[in-house]
């Protein structure tokens, strides 16, 4: 009989050493390896709260959310996209992902015992949506039929007598845009009594007359004050026809498509509905579903990564994270859908946004300023009307007080020094923010609210947010403590008194969803969109703008 070299006993040890030896050698590479397997495979929706390709605020709630867990754990992240949920859940089930984000509902019972669902962080309903190629949008076409035709600046008038039922909810939906009262203005600014803004009370029309004389030789006649040329804001055909036939079925995610119809996450809808109007909500399901993230149930491999989940959630529900991204990401959206703003900011893109392209690319460059965001206060002040004028005082297409424009050293009559002398002085309302230490976006909307009702009242609404036991520091703690300025009970603790935080919070939110739509645009290589696009293209940014 032969001897072998080694007894079972002797090359069981012998394989340990070896074993031992290459961990030693390799360090703990091989460890890692074996404990957390990266890149981890995330399957996600084709367009969900992921990631959001027309959103100019970030990745959406989820793609936040997982960019904060692979940088916090040190996880690579590879991402898979699935046209439905019944895909998602067959790619996880066969060990072809290790986690479904973006999806709600639970798990299927079949796999239940491969996955493990995260806390419910969301809720959400589905909407049926049907093409109008199929059933004809009424509401649109009817809208359609009583704009066509040429309407002086004061439509609310005329349009909320012909179409009262659906502009009130168009009022509700964005009461400073269009409003049923005679005396509605255009800007965010209410036309009553005297107000202090931007840090100086408001005389009405002081020194109008010099203004006037001053500008009217230097516009062409097309940008003529009112009162000599009146303007007149009519709607066209392409006003009321969707961009082209390019669905939204190419963009969403669907758990079925027959017939036409499609069911989705009513939010999703929400978020790319004004850009593709020829797609409208056909039913609405009952019962909210809840959002969760889903993982596979790893034996050792994944034990790491299921253990660091885990961790995670309790960190991010701990910390309100979620309530804070869904104001940041959803907060601004209207409850309705407004077709009539939509028409109008589009016709502004055309028509009057090409003749100031050059002073815009000038004040977005000087003042670090994204064009996009520039565009979008100019249209809630003045809807790019150069002799827009409010009871207050405030004139022209930045709607600036005469005292600020003094100090600006600027015509604000002039189209282009008021753009210019707007910019600059948002500019200098968020550098007095630097010492707050505020994260940029909300930063970047409490100088709007300070731009409207004067940077003094902001601070006040700062300091009784934080004697309310908050930071002060968010946009959604300040959104909630600037209305309570107009009440005596509260504004009589400021220093600097009544204030209607009421309107500030609606101009910072028209803005938010006026800048998400010129993103949108953008983003989808819209025609109304193609000069600011080339406009943002052209300028270098850095991360302190917007």
């Amino acid at each position: 009989m032969k001897r072998r070299f080694f007894t079972s006993k002797e090359a069981y040890f012998l394989f340990l050493l070896i074993a031992a030896q290459a961990v030693i050698m390799l360090g703990t590479e091989v460890v890692t390896y074996l404990y957390r397997m990266p890149p981890v495979r995330v399957v996600v929706p084709n367009v969900s709260q992921f990631s959001s390709l027309v959103s100019p605020y970030g990745l959406g709630v989820d793609g936040e959310l997982l960019s904060s867990f692979a940088k916090e754990k040190g996880y690579t992240i590879a991402i898979l996209r699935a046209k439905s949920a019944n895909e998602a859940w067959t790619l996880i089930a066969n060990d072809e992902a290790d986690m479904l984000v973006g999806f709600g509902g639970e798990i299927p019972e079949e796999y239940a015992h491969k996955i493990s669902a995260g806390p419910a962080y969301d809720e959400y309903r589905s909407v049926t949506i049907q093409d109008t190629k199929l059933t004809d949008n009424k509401e649109l076409q009817a809208l359609c039929t009583s704009l066509l035709k040429t309407v002086p600046h004061g439509v609310d008038r005329e349009i909320y007598r012909e179409n009262a039922t659906f502009l009130s909810s168009v009022a509700d939906a964005l009461p400073q845009v269009m409003s049923p009262r005679e005396d509605s203005e255009p800007s965010g600014h209410t036309p009553y009594a005297k107000e202090k803004l931007f840090g100086a009370t408001v005389s009405a029309d002081a020194d109008t007359k010099q203004e006037k004389a001053a500008v009217t030789k230097q516009l062409p006649a097309d940008e003529m004050p009112a009162t000599e040329v009146p303007e007149t804001e009519s709607l066209d055909d392409e006003d009321c026809v969707d961009f082209d036939r390019f669905h939204m079925y190419h963009l969403m995610s669907f758990d079925n498509d027959k017939n036409g119809t499609a069911e989705i996450d009513i939010r999703n809808f929400t978020m790319l509905q004004p850009f593709f109007l020829d797609v409208v909500p056909k039913a609405q399901t009952r019962a909210p579903r809840s959002y969760h993230w889903f993982w596979r149930n790893v034996f050792f491999a994944g034990a790491g990564l299921q253990k660091d989940l885990a961790e995670f959630w309790e960190e991010v529900q701990a910390s309100h994270t979620v309530e804070k991204l869904i104001e940041k990401h959803y907060g601004f959206f209207p409850e309705k859908l407004n077709y009539y703003v939509i028409a109008k900011l589009k016709k502004a893109l055309r028509r009057k946004v090409p003749r100031y392209l050059k002073t815009m690319q000038t004040a977005s460059q000087k003042n670090n300023i994204d064009p996009l965001l520039l565009t979008a206060v100019i249209f809630q002040e003045s809807h790019f009307r150069s002799s827009a004028r409010s009871r207050t005082g405030v004139r022209g297409l930045m709607q600036i007080t005469q005292t600020t424009a003094k100090e600006l050293g600027i015509n604000r009559l002039d189209p282009h020094q008021s753009i210019l002398g707007g910019a600059t002085y948002l500019r200098k309302l968020w550098d007095r923010f630097e010492k707050y230490n505020l994260a940029d976006w909300d930063r970047w909307f409490f100088t709007l609210a300070a731009y409207n009702q004067g940077f003094g009242h902001v601070t006040d609404a700062i300091k009784l947010s934080q004697k309310r036991g908050g930071t002060g520091k968010t946009w959604q703690e300040l959104k909630e403590i600037l209305p309570l300025l107009a009440w005596k009970r509260y504004y009589s603790q400021t220093r600097h008194g009544y204030c209607r935080g009421y309107e500030a919070v609606t101009y910072v939110e028209n803005i938010r969803y006026y800048y998400y739509l010129l993103n949108g645009l953008v983003a989808l290589s819209r025609p109304e969109g193609k000069n600011l696009g080339k406009l943002r293209s052209s300028l270098s940014l850095t991360a302190s703008s917007i």
